[in-house]
């Protein structure tokens, strides 16, 4: 290996753990940013219905080796009725989200997707019942205020397309909760699997219904959109594992920034004072819930290790 090479391995093993994940956060931000403005290019040339059901057969075809090397678990699993579940709720979030994002300005899609760990930690006490203490219970009715500012329903209507981005949040907390029950039985892989078997099943009847002719242009932007999904899913993922959650969730703030900026110097969007306000009482509320579940999630192995040694 040459030593330029050799020397930067070095360097970026002596970065701290947590400021590498903050890095590798960052970085996926900044690649589902650019995803949210290829949907918009890719929604110009096609049905939102059809990109999804494109996309996934591409994500499939991306991801065929690792099925290959996980073949035997995925001709075996023990949690299908939850795979299925998963693929259902999958195809809401897709469908809500992209529509959202195409329609709705970045900024406020952003802040109305954050929903999703507000509306993850209530279905947690409801279904899965786990104990949600009044500080994180606090957090949800924050967040969900922050909500309520930015529809504004008192003030004469409520944008649709604003309810479609908080039904996307909706569809996604579903779809956490069911891939936490689903990946007790099975690996990562054999949940991605199926679940992209039944959104392609889902989305297959719909997309044939709206169905145009893709143009190459069209079908290069979605191949581009399923590989920088893919590259960004791998840095959260990575920054994670690598990471505290704790350390991580205030980065959502930055998240946030990114998506108005873009929204700003490319579509010209302005955000409100409402939108901005309540903007941040949800990312807040979501940014403080993230912070907590890990404290918690902390607490919990330690007492796990001390018990061991006890």
């Amino acid at each position: 290996m040459p030593p330029e090479i050799a020397g930067i391995g070095d360097a970026v093993r002596r970065v701290p753990r947590d400021l590498m994940a903050s890095l590798l956060v960052i970085a996926a931000f900044l690649t589902f940013t650019v995803m949210a403005v290829l949907i918009r290019v890719a929604a110009e040339h096609l049905a939102i219905i059809v990109i999804v059901f494109i996309r996934q057969i591409m994500t499939m075809l991306l991801m065929t080796p690792f099925f290959w090397l996980n073949r035997h678990q995925i001709r075996h699993p023990a949690g299908i009725k939850m795979h299925a579940l998963r693929g259902v709720t999958a195809v809401g979030a897709m469908l809500c989200g992209l529509t959202a994002i195409v329609y709705v300005p970045l900024a406020d899609v952003t802040a109305i997707q954050m929903t999703e760990v507000l509306f993850i930690t209530a279905l947690a006490a409801l279904l899965l019942k786990e104990t949600v203490g009044w500080r994180r219970w606090l957090a949800t009715a924050i967040g969900f205020s922050g909500v309520l500012v930015m529809l504004q329903p008192f003030s004469g209507g409520v944008e649709p397309f604003m309810l479609v981005a908080l039904l996307g949040g909706v569809f996604g907390a579903f779809a956490v909760i069911s891939l936490r029950l689903g990946s007790m039985h099975d690996s990562t892989v054999t949940v991605l699997f199926y679940q992209g078997l039944v959104v392609v099943a889902l989305s297959a009847p719909l997309a044939f219904w709206f169905w145009t002719p893709p143009s190459i242009e069209a079908l290069r932007i979605v191949f581009l959109m399923s590989v920088v999904m893919a590259i960004g899913q791998w840095l959260f993922t990575t920054a994670l594992r690598m990471g505290q959650a704790s350390a991580l969730a205030p980065l959502n703030y930055l998240r946030l920034l990114m998506m108005a900026v873009v929204g700003y110097w490319v579509y010209g969007e302005v955000p409100s004072i409402a939108t901005a306000l309540g903007a941040l009482l949800i990312v807040g509320s979501a940014t403080y819930t993230i912070h907590r579940n890990a404290q918690l999630r902390k607490a919990v192995i330690a007492d796990a290790e001390q018990a061991m040694k006890g």
